[in-house]
């Protein structure tokens, strides 16, 4: 074999190992990068590889699109930083969970809890329950009085 032959196959087999890591790059570690919400909303309804931080009064939170699994649309959803609000809520710092919604919606994941799985679900769930227990032990005479009328 000549010497040209053998620099050709190699000029080949260097850009094929440069697209196929192209590709593994692009379909398991590239993600968009939205800068508002519209963005994210836009890319949610496809359901495309999308990373975006909405950074609201009171909480930042992170979003992941991972893609479609099972007809759903999988999010990670992050709490980077409670700015405000009571010391518990501090505590929602750091932990995620991960949401499928519906295939072309646009809901706020964190919006739809039922849909979703893991620590920072556990975490919102415990607030509402604390929060619901501390209204009725503050209203416990108010509310026996309208069950009264009922009965």
């Amino acid at each position: 074999m000549n010497k040209r032959g053998r620099t050709g196959k190699i000029i080949l087999v260097v850009l094929g190992l440069a697209v196929l890591a192209a590709a593994v790059y692009f379909t398991f570690f590239f993600f968009y990068k939205c800068n508002d919400l519209a963005c994210f909303q836009a890319h949610q309804e496809k359901c495309s590889r999308t990373k975006f931080v909405n950074d609201i009064e009171d909480v930042a939170w992170l979003y992941y699109i991972k893609g479609k699994e099972d007809g759903n649309c999988k999010i990670e959803v992050e709490v980077l930083n409670v700015k405000t609000g009571s010391i518990d809520k501090a505590g929602l710092n750091g932990k995620a969970m991960t949401c499928y919604l519906d295939l072309r919606s646009t809901a706020s994941p964190e919006a739809e809890l039922s849909k979703c799985t893991g620590t920072l679900k556990e975490e919102l769930q415990n607030m509402i329950i604390n929060k619901l227990h501390a209204y009725i032990v503050e209203n416990v005479g108010e509310i026996s009085g309208e069950l009264q009328k009922v009965i």
